[in-house]
């Protein structure tokens, strides 16, 4: 009967290679870890990026297998992240997808992310990997609608309607047949070059956006589009 003590050397020895296996198959660009509140509208969008700019998947990994509470996105990702880090791997980056919508703990988990940014820079990492909050308000449907229109209107919860169902209504002005599970937004907004205009007015309201204030309509999805736009350039 084998030792115990072989067993551990032979796992050891099992996992040091798996390690060097996937190391192997990813390309020589960032390795991506992007968590999301759910699995319909932000994996798929993230994952036609992916596909559309041929990255590769060792290298880039979309998960929305979590809760949808901002808290569980930011929780989660940090626990993928300490799980490959035990593994002997590590992400270079982080990003946490989530709506501010009709959530409670949306400030707690933007500050939690900052916290494991400032945990990481102490033990001599920040230069490694770096986590990134990816955030929308009302809701990711509000970067669709920049696509069309570069509203900073502020929504409101009404009766029968919470803020991130009448930001879905503001865009089916635009893309009438929207749905959550919707593909091929992102080659729609390059096919109607509707992209770069998305990106700047993106990038013009959030920097002009007051992130305390819960009236302000702001996202930085623009800021992760960007960033996987040019992950092979890098």
């Amino acid at each position: 009967m084998m030792g115990s003590e072989d067993l551990f050397h032979k796992r050891k020895a099992r996992k040091s290679t798996d390690n060097k296996r996937k190391k192997a198959r990813r390309q020589p660009y960032d390795k991506v870890l992007i968590v999301c509140e759910g699995q319909k509208t932000e994996p798929v969008y993230f994952e036609e990026v992916r596909l559309i700019h041929e990255l590769d998947s060792a290298n880039i990994e979309i998960d929305g297998t979590c809760g949808s509470s901002p808290m569980s996105v930011v929780n989660h990702a940090h626990a993928l992240y300490l799980k490959e880090l035990s593994s002997g791997d590590s992400y270079n980056k982080v990003f946490c997808v989530f709506d501010r919508d009709r959530h409670s703990t949306f400030h707690k988990a933007v500050k939690l992310v900052e916290t494991i940014n400032q945990e990481l820079a102490a033990e001599g990492l920040s230069d490694q990997v770096k986590f990134k909050a990816i955030t929308s308000n009302p809701s990711f449907e509000y970067w669709f609608l920049l696509h069309y229109n570069p509203t900073t209107k502020p929504y409101a919860p009404i009766q029968g309607k919470s803020v991130g169902d009448q930001a879905i209504d503001d865009l089916r002005q635009f893309i009438p047949d929207y749905r959550k599970t919707q593909k091929g937004l992102y080659q729609k907004s390059i096919d109607e070059n509707t992209l770069s205009s998305a990106i700047a007015n993106s990038k013009r309201i959030f920097e002009s956006a007051n992130r305390s204030d819960d009236s302000d309509s702001c996202t930085n999805v623009h800021e992760l589009v960007l960033y996987l736009r040019s992950m092979k350039d890098a």
